[in-house]
C-alpha cells in the first residue's frame, strides 16, 4: 500500500515537478539543492494530504491537484530564491572590505520574469478549467439523467401480510438495546457503537452495527475490534446477540489498516461515494462494503447505471471489485444509500432539464424529496420487498409549505440501481410530513414521536405505516393511516394485528378499497359458521368466518346490499387477498348460494 501511494503522489505532484523544474532551467541549475530540498518537501507534503483527503483519480481531481500544487509551487520558489538572493546578499555586505557595499549585478539576481509567467498560466488554467466544468456539468444534464435506470409505476407496492413482506421498526430501539448490552464486549469503554444497517442475513431480516475505536491510542493498544451487534429488525421483543468475529479494518482503525483508506489504495481510479456500509456474509464474517463511480469527463457527475462495489474482507484486508449488480450474494447493498439518495435528487429536480429547476423554468415536473427517512441525512429509508431485496424508499412533495400532498415515492432497488416511481394521477396522497404529524397526535400526552414513514398498498388503498417512539428510543406502537381518508387510523403494538384492524376499519367506513393487483386475488368458498353485523352511523358491515379457517373476511353492505342476509350454514363464494399468516381481510364478489344478485360491487 505504501508503493502505491508513492506512485498516486508523483501522479498528483505533476504540476509541482514541472513548476519545480521549469525553475531550476531558468535557474540554469545554480539553486539545484535548494529546489531538490523543496521539491521532496513538497512531494511529502502532498503525499500526507492525499492520505487523508483520498482524492480520486478521476480527470478533474487530477487537473484541479495538479493546478492547486503548481500554484503553490510558484509561491514557495518565489520565496526559497528570493531568501537566497537576499542570504548571498546580506554575506556580501558584512562580508565586504570597510564599509563599501558589495556589487550586486543583474545576473545574480532573482530571475522573476520567467516564474511571474508560469504563474499566470496556471491562473489563467485554473479560470479555464473552472469555466470548462461548469458548462460540461449543465450540457451533461439530460445524458446523466438518461442513465437513471427508472420507470413509473400506478400503484403502490402491495402488502398482503407483515410475514410476506416485514416491517421493520424503527432502529433507534436497536440502537438503544445494543447500547444497553455494550457491557458484554471486553474493555467496553474503548470503543463506541457505529451507525446501523439493515440487511438479511441467512434470510432473516436484522439490523447490524459494528463498534468503532474511541481515538488512536485505543486502536494502537488494541489492533481489533472483538465482533458487532445483530438483532431482529422485525421482532419488537428481541435482544442484540453480540457476535464474536474480529474486525482488523475498520474505518476507524489507522493508516494501512483503515477501512476506506484500504479499498482507496486498491482502486484509486474510482471516487467514492457515501458511507462505508458493513455487510455479513452467511458464515458471519464481517464485510465492509463501498459504491464506487468514475465521473462524467470534468464535471464530476456520475452514470448511474455504471456503479462499482467494493468488497473489503474485515479479517483478512482483501478489496474485491464488482459490477454492483453482481456483487456476492450476501451484500444486500451494493449501492449505498447515498448514492440512491443522489439518484432521488437528480431524478426528481432534472426531468425537464437544466433550466426548468429555476423560477425562470417554471419547475415544471420538479419533484423533491422529503426528510422523513433515517439514511442519507434523512432522506432514504430500507425496506425488504416480499421478494427479499433490500430497497430504498424516498416520498417527494413541490417543497411547497402550505402543501400536505405527496407527488409519488420511489423505492430504489439497492443491488440493481433501478429507480421505481410510483404516481397515482387519479388519487391524490398525504405526503409523509402529514403521516407523522397524525401519528403524532394520537397520544399527545405521552409526546410520542413518529419515525421512519413508510408506504404500501393495503386492499387498493395508499398507507402509511409510522413507528412510534417514546422520548428513550423505545418502540410503542406502529401507525396505519389511510393516505387518502386521514380519518381511518389505526394503531397496535404488533405489526400483523395492526394490519388485521386497518383492514377491518378500512371496510367499517366503507372505504373504497378493492386489490389493485388482480393476479394476486383467489377465488374462495365454503361453509360460514359465525356471523356478525356491525352498524357504524351509514355503514353496516357483515362479518364471518368459514368452516376451518380463522381469517375474518369482511364486506361492507354498501357495497353488496344482500351480504346482511348471510346466515351460518349458508355456502359463499368470493374473491380475496389472503396470506396465510392474515386473520383479517376485505372481500370482492360476493355470491350467497340460493340468493340472486348478490354480487358485491367494488370501485377503486
Amino acid at each position: 500500500m505504501v508503493l502505491d501511494f508513492i506512485v498516486l503522489t508523483l501522479l498528483f505532484g505533476i504540476g509541482i515537478l514541472l513548476v519545480n523544474i521549469s525553475a531550476l532551467v531558468f535557474q540554469k541549475g545554480a539553486q539545484l539543492k535548494r529546489i531538490i530540498i523543496l521539491t521532496v518537501v513538497e512531494l511529502l507534503l502532498l503525499g500526507g494530504f492525499l492520505y487523508v483527503a483520498l482524492p480520486s483519480k478521476n480527470l478533474s481531481s487530477l487537473l484541479w491537484y495538479n493546478l492547486w500544487g503548481a500554484f503553490v509551487a510558484v509561491l514557495a520558489m518565489l520565496a526559497v530564491l528570493a531568501l537566497s538572493t537576499a542570504g548571498k546578499k546580506m554575506k556580501r555586505v558584512f562580508t565586504s572590505r570597510g564599509n563599501q557595499t558589495a556589487g550586486f549585478t543583474l545576473d545574480q539576481q532573482l530571475k522573476m520574469g520567467p516564474l511571474g509567467k508560469v504563474f499566470g498560466v496556471i491562473i489563467a488554467l485554473m479560470v479555464v478549467l473552472f469555466i470548462a466544468a461548469k458548462v460540461t456539468g449543465i450540457t451533461a444534464i439530460d445524458e446523466v439523467y438518461s442513465s437513471i435506470p427508472a420507470k413509473t409505476e400506478a400503484k403502490a407496492e402491495v402488502l398482503t401480510s407483515t410475514k410476506e413482506t416485514p416491517i421493520a421498526i424503527a432502529p433507534d430501539m436497536a440502537k438503544r438495546k445494543m447500547l444497553q448490552k455494550f457491557s458484554v464486549i471486553p474493555n467496553s469503554n474503548m470503543f463506541t457503537l457505529d451507525g446501523i444497517t439493515a440487511q438479511t442475513i441467512n434470510g432473516e431480516y436484522v439490523y447490524v452495527a459494528t463498534l468503532e475505536f474511541n481515538g488512536f491510542f485505543k486502536w494502537l493498544k488494541l489492533g481489533e475490534i472483538p465482533g458487532y451487534f445483530k438483532i431482529s429488525a422485525t421482532d419488537i421483543n428481541a435482544q442484540p446477540e453480540f457476535i464474536k468475529e474480529p474486525l482488523i479494518y475498520t474505518p476507524s482503525a489507522f493508516f494501512g489498516k483503515d477501512a476506506a483508506r484500504k479499498i482507496y489504495a486498491a482502486f484509486p481510479g474510482y471516487a467514492a461515494y457515501g458511507k462505508i456500509n458493513l455487510e455479513i456474509d452467511e458464515a458471519g464474517i464481517p464485510h465492509y462494503v463501498q459504491t464506487l463511480y468514475k465521473e462524467y469527463g470534468i464535471s464530476g457527475m456520475m452514470h448511474y447505471d455504471q456503479f462499482k462495489t467494493a468488497v473489503l474482507n474485515a479479517q483478512t484486508g482483501k478489496v474485491q471489485l464488482y459490477d454492483s449488480p453482481k456483487a456476492p450474494d450476501f451484500v444486500d447493498a451494493p449501492i449505498t444509500s447515498a448514492a440512491a439518495n443522489s439518484m432521488n435528487e437528480f431524478y426528481g429536480r432534472y426531468g425537464q432539464g437544466w433550466w426548468n429547476q429555476f423560477v425562470f423554468g417554471a419547475k415544471k415536473d420538479v419533484k423533491i424529496p422529503t426528510n422523513n427517512g433515517i439514511y442519507a441525512a434523512g432522506q432514504i429509508t430500507p425496506m425488504l420487498s416480499k421478494e427479499g431485496q433490500l430497497t430504498y424508499f424516498t416520498d417527494f412533495t413541490s417543497g411547497d409549505d402550505d402543501q400536505d400532498s405527496a407527488l409519488g415515492y420511489s423505492l430504489i432497488d439497492a443491488r440493481t440501481g433501478k429507480l421505481t416511481y410510483y404516481r397515482d394521477l387519479e388519487v391524490g396522497i398525504m405526503d409523509s410530513d402529514g403521516a407523522i404529524s397524525i401519528a403524532s397526535k394520537i397520544y399527545p400526552e405521552k409526546k410520542w414521536q413518529a419515525e421512519m414513514p413508510v408506504l404500501y398498498n393495503i386492499d387498493g388503498v395508499p398507507t402509511w405505516i409510522v413507528s412510534l417512539m417514546d422520548s428513550k428510543g423505545i418502540f410503542k406502537k406502529y401507525v396505519y393511516i389511510n393516505a387518502v381518508d386521514n380519518d381511518i387510523v389505526v394503531d397496535a403494538e404488533n405489526a400483523q394485528n395492526a394490519l388485521d384492524a386497518y383492514r377491518i376499519e378500512l371496510t367499517t367506513k366503507g372505504a373504497n378499497n378493492s386489490s389493485s393487483n388482480a393476479s394476486e386475488i383467489a377465488e374462495k368458498k365454503g361453509e360460514v359458521t359465525r356471523v356478525v353485523v356491525l352498524t357504524n352511523g351509514s355503514n353496516t358491515v357483515v362479518s364471518f368466518l368459514l368452516k376451518g379457517e380463522t381469517t375474518v373476511y369482511s364486506v361492507n353492505a354498501n357495497n353488496s346490499p344482500f351480504a346482511i342476509f348471510i346466515k351460518e350454514g349458508d355456502q359463499v363464494t368470493f374473491k380475496a387477498n389472503v396470506a396465510a399468516d392474515q386473520t383479517a381481510a376485505s372481500i370482492q364478489d360476493l355470491e350467497i348460494a340460493g340468493l340472486s344478485g348478490t354480487t358485491a360491487t367494488t370501485t377503486k
